[in-house]
């Protein structure tokens, strides 16, 4: 479709909706478009209902799509794609309908596809529309996930069905990214079996999204932050974001969201709540701090355990000494420069670590890559290789407990997601491709809402139920001095968290000097910043990672509240 014809197609949808006597008609993504091979993309507003109504058909079965996509690059360079990137990946998943939902059976976001992408549905809709000829029309979202990294890419999908199994074509689109390295989409329309059954879990599929949906923060534009607080400056929040770098953003004030950044190429994201995000090194809290917290809530004592017991690999002297605690920390003593960030952005960390997917090949370089240097404890240096040494230690603490067909991420954690309330897709991660290891420095993918709301818990519930260690969560959420220097200008780091010294870079100089509020750090930009009554989320992939003026206007004009 020409730019002129599109923008005809939608002068008269326009039109239509204006009058009081005809209803608006579809113009694109048409009956006739789905039913063909077709290389299009379209307005976000494409996969929501024009005109629908209560759908007459029924999906419940499993959806194959297949086909070769049109490839298109937005940013970066080609080298930084994986290999095999023009190709689709294998997509079979089970779907059920409730309620205008069209909900996948399984949502968890780990890599479960083929090739250089895997990639997971998200909740849509179905419903009906006069001029689709009998069929039901329905929409998802899905996200790519690159094999054996944390970056995804965001897309819409639609197709039409009928009860029987008769469907169309599913028009498949990238919309967004968030990736730093590169930026591309798939679109047009692919081939796709629709094999209708029942699924036995279907009462436990929509009971268990029934409770998510019923636990969401409650949002309100960002724009309303300044009516309800007059006084705030909005030019002060995602202030070092551009605006098509911008993923989510939210500041929560007394149980409210008041969230931003649900904008695509295409126009708004049509089903932003279940929009996830690769988020990088967030994994370090909500993983690795997670885990080693919950244990030693169950097991006192497993986070002074010795590495050398729990991680056969790391046998040689320079392990002696050093324990769970101290990995989680980054405090091994193990390293090659003490200047920030210079390990983990070398050659060697690349080459050795995070191009390889196996137990065999990661724990080689985890164990035996880094020279030691300091004593335990003694001084931090920020490794990602730290941090999945904490989760292959708390994986085989777990089976030494609770026996070899139990591990660590399924077991403790995910129950402890589904208690807080955080998504379906939290439940998955990025795993060695051999022993099937959990990641614990990067590969989880939340959603705004999980991101929030695993901020919210930790502040207000953690120290009032029995889940986590309440001497480590005291540890994150004090507002006095805790760790070692990160050496970097104003943060310390300790227990998977960043340490910034609020007091001394913003308007919370009045609560000390020596102030720290705890924060959440992922590569690209990522930041959650937990003060005593404010939280203040930006995502983004651009690399953005001004916050310092957001917190001062939150504590001029929103809360003054000191951390304890």
């Amino acid at each position: 479709m020409s730019k002129l014809n599109f923008y005809f197609a939608g002068l008269s949808v326009f039109i239509m909706g204006c009058s009081s006597t005809l209803a608006p008609m579809r113009n694109v993504l048409s009956h006739d478009y789905l039913m063909a091979n077709n290389n299009s993309t379209f307005t976000t507003d494409a996969f929501l209902p024009i005109n629908g109504k209560v759908s007459s058909n029924q999906f419940s079965g499993r959806l194959s799509i297949n086909g070769v996509p049109i490839f298109k690059q937005i940013y970066g360079e080609k080298s930084s794609l994986p290999e095999g990137y023009a190709t689709w990946p294998l997509f079979s998943y089970e779907f059920i309908q409730d309620n205008g939902r069209l909900i996948p059976v399984d949502r968890r976001h780990s890599f479960n596809g083929n090739g250089a992408w895997s990639i997971t549905a998200g909740v849509g809709k179905v419903w009906d529309e006069k001029a689709d000829n009998g069929y039901s029309r329905a929409a998802f979202p899905y996200t790519l996930k690159e094999r054996n990294a944390n970056c995804e890419a965001n897309g819409v999908a639609s197709f039409l069905f009928k009860s029987d199994g008769s469907i169309s074509n599913v028009q498949v689109q990238n919309i967004t990214q968030t990736c730093p390295f590169f930026g591309f989409e798939f679109y047009g329309t692919l081939a796709a079996k629709y094999r209708p059954y029942k699924i036995s879990t279907q009462a436990r599929v929509i009971a268990k999204r029934n409770k998510e949906e019923a636990g969401y923060i409650a949002t309100k534009p960002l724009a309303q932050l300044a009516v309800d607080y007059p006084k705030v400056d909005l030019a002060n929040y995602a202030y070092a974001i551009k605006d098509e770098d911008l993923i989510g953003f939210s500041v929560l004030v007394n149980n409210t969201s008041y969230v931003a950044g649900c904008d695509t190429r295409y126009g708004k994201h049509p089903y932003c709540q279940d929009r996830t995000v690769g988020v990088y090194s967030f994994t370090k809290s909500v993983h690795a701090f997670t885990v080693v917290a919950a244990l030693e809530q169950r097991f006192p004592g497993f986070k002074k355990m010795a590495i050398q017991t729990l991680v056969p690999e790391c046998s040689d002297k320079r392990w002696q000494g050093v324990t769970v605690e101290h990995a989680l920390d980054m405090a091994t003593g193990n390293y090659q420069s003490a200047e920030f960030e210079v390990d983990e952005h070398s050659k060697a960390m690349e080459q050795g670590y995070f191009t390889k997917s196996t137990r065999a090949e990661r724990a080689e370089f985890i164990c035996n890559g880094w020279p030691h240097k300091a004593k335990p404890g003694s001084y931090s240096v920020y490794h990602t290789t730290d941090s999945e040494l904490v989760g292959y230690a708390a994986a085989q603490f777990v089976k030494l407990k609770l026996g070899d067909n139990k591990e660590a991420f399924n077991d403790i954690l995910v129950p402890i997601y589904n208690a807080i309330g955080l998504s379906e897709y939290v439940a998955g991660v990025q795993r060695n491709s051999d022993t099937m290891d959990a990641w614990a420095g990067y590969g989880l993918s939340m959603t705004l809402n999980d991101v929030v709301r695993f901020s919210q818990y930790l502040r207000d519930e953690a120290l009032t139920d029995n889940l986590l260690d309440k001497t480590m969560v005291k540890e994150v959420l004090s507002g006095r001095p805790q760790g070692l220097s990160a050496n970097i200008a104003n943060f310390n780091y300790d227990n998977g968290f960043w340490r910034y010294h609020s007091g001394k870079a913003t308007a919370m100089k009045s609560c000390g000097s020596d102030a720290q509020v705890p924060v959440m750090s992922g590569f690209g930009g990522h930041t959650a910043i937990i003060l005593p009554e404010v939280i203040i989320t930006q995502l983004t992939d651009g690399g953005g990672l001004g916050f310092s003026r957001t917190i001062t206007d939150v504590f001029n004009n929103i809360s003054d509240k000191c951390p304890n």
